[in-house]
């Protein structure tokens, strides 16, 4: 069964047929039995659509808003040249790669927090998101040595000699502020997994307006400010990401407090707990790392085709980030649901979350590739003048819109698993997909094919479709109901269960 038959809406079913789709090992003696599902307690409304809509709305905004940033680099880059536009994106796209292994990695303090709420045990949520600022700070030290080496860190892509010192600018300045985005993603991550997305999404309005605001003064030299070309444009987004990470965590402390999630005033960090977390958020690293290094190496092929094709594959990757990063808001919220659930002991409502959540993906990206169909024209012409580029630009939004559906099965699928603690096999599923299927096809059909980039994205339509398939029968199988990672408070969690 593919991913499709995953998403029709849930009917409610009597509790024999339930059973038959979701089992648990017997418990051992004196242990009580858990409750939701299992024991025929599940409440009517957990998992509506209503609720996964309040958790995914404000996360899709703050998505949105985290992708206007990079939008507004590439928009107000584009007016100082091709080169330096196509430059920013492939700059941006290897910085991002470097990041993301710690981004998914503490994706493991989301996980945790939802599960921890859930489950009753509150106190560790706090715990836990001070072990993932810990590993924040760490991880930032070898990110930002990479940065100082830009030079001769870039070179070894062999890109468009136009587009180097434009590149390396901007990588060196732009890895300057990964250890306050670390620090704000657990700060965030903790946010997310008390089922609070509208604050987040409210401090990523803020950072973006700041950083549409340092992009228009720095760049371009207005009001005084110095005229600094695409190092503003990178300067103006570490910034901003600066006071995103102070504010997130002023507010973890705060709402933390509030919530009795941080008895203990401050936490040291512990070697062991780390090491939980990494262990879990790993695969989740590896994860957007293998799968981002999939897409920095095709943008690597890309940028050898020469100025116009690195432009319009830039231009194109940014306009379907507004459909991608709205879809990844509501990957957060199945995660949140599908984890507070499972830790609640409630699994009707975590299937019914996840159902719910992959329909409102499909919804979203499809109406957003209806978008790219008809509007194709005049959103690349917003990003770049440029005919050669504008024709090009217009080709791939075409082929965006073909695997737009896909896609949406993917982000919502990865989410649900996410919740469930299932983090193992959608990075195999994403590594095969990618580098297996994605890359061979894509050089293959760019360049001894000679259709170029848009050869690359025709190569993309195989890789999303291929990967839904996979995770949609990972999500058939179920397994994923018996992850649990922690134990709940009322009682000792059933013996496969337990921490």
């Amino acid at each position: 069964m593919g991913p499709f038959a995953g998403i029709a809406p849930p009917a409610e079913a009597p509790d024999t047929t339930l059973s038959q789709i979701v089992t648990t090992p017997p418990s051992p003696p004196n242990v009580p039995e858990p409750v939701g599902l299992l024991a025929g307690e599940a409440p009517a409304g957990g998992g509506s659509m209503a609720e996964v809509l309040r958790i995914a709305l404000p996360a899709i905004v703050s998505q949105l808003s985290v992708t206007l940033m990079w939008i507004a680099d590439t928009f107000f880059v584009g007016r100082l040249g091709t080169a330096e536009q196509g430059a920013v994106g492939f700059a941006g796209a290897v910085a991002w790669t470097l990041c993301s292994f710690v981004v998914g990695t503490l994706t493991a303090v989301q996980i945790f927090v939802a599960q921890h709420v859930g489950a009753g045990s509150g106190a560790k949520a706090g715990r836990v998101t001070w072990q993932g600022i810990a590993i924040a700070g760490v991880a930032a030290v070898p990110v930002l040595l990479i940065g100082l080496a830009g030079e001769s860190f870039l070179g070894a892509f062999h890109i468009h000699p136009t587009l180097l010192p434009h590149a390396v600018t901007y990588f060196r300045i732009r890895l300057l502020g990964a250890g306050a985005t670390f620090v704000a993603l657990a700060c965030e991550n903790y946010l997310r997994g008390i089922g609070d997305t509208r604050t987040p999404m409210l401090v990523a309005l803020l950072a973006n307006m700041t950083n549409v605001v340092f992009d228009y003064f720095l760049i371009f030299g207005h009001a005084g400010f110095p005229r600094l070309g695409v190092a503003g444009a990178a300067w103006a987004t570490v910034g901003s990401c600066g006071l995103q990470a102070v504010v997130l965590f002023w507010i973890f402390l705060r709402r933390g407090r509030k919530e009795g999630h941080l008895p203990e005033r401050v936490v040291r960090p512990s070697a062991s707990e780390m090491l939980r977390l990494v262990r879990l958020g790993t695969p989740v690293g590896l994860q957007w790392v293998l799968d981002m290094g999939s897409w920095t190496a095709f943008t690597t092929i890309i940028a050898g085709l020469g100025e116009v094709q690195a432009a319009a594959n830039q231009v194109a990757v940014s306009i379907l980030h507004l459909s991608f990063m709205p879809g990844y808001g509501i990957s957060v919220a199945a995660t949140t649901l599908v984890g507070q659930y499972l830790g609640a002991g409630n699994p009707r409502a975590a299937i019914r979350s996840a159902h719910h959540a992959m329909w409102l993906a499909v919804i979203f990206m499809g109406a957003m590739g209806v978008a790219f169909l008809f509007a194709r024209g005049i959103l690349v012409r917003a990003f770049n003048p440029d005919p050669a580029v504008i024709q090009v630009g217009e080709r791939l939004l075409l082929i965006a819109a073909i695997f737009q559906v896909f896609d949406a099965l993917n982000l919502a699928l990865s989410g649900v698993l996410r919740g469930a603690g299932d983090t193992r096999f959608p990075m195999l599923a994403t590594i095969v997909m990618a580098w297996f299927v994605f890359l061979p096809a894509a050089w293959f059909l760019s360049i001894p094919m000679g259709f170029g980039v848009v050869g690359g994205w025709v190569a993309i339509i195989l890789w999303t479709l291929g990967l839904a398939l996979v995770l949609g029968w990972r999500f058939q199988q179920r397994k994923w109901l018996h992850m649990l990672l922690v134990q709940r408070a009322a009682g000792p969690a059933p013996a496969a269960l337990a921490e």
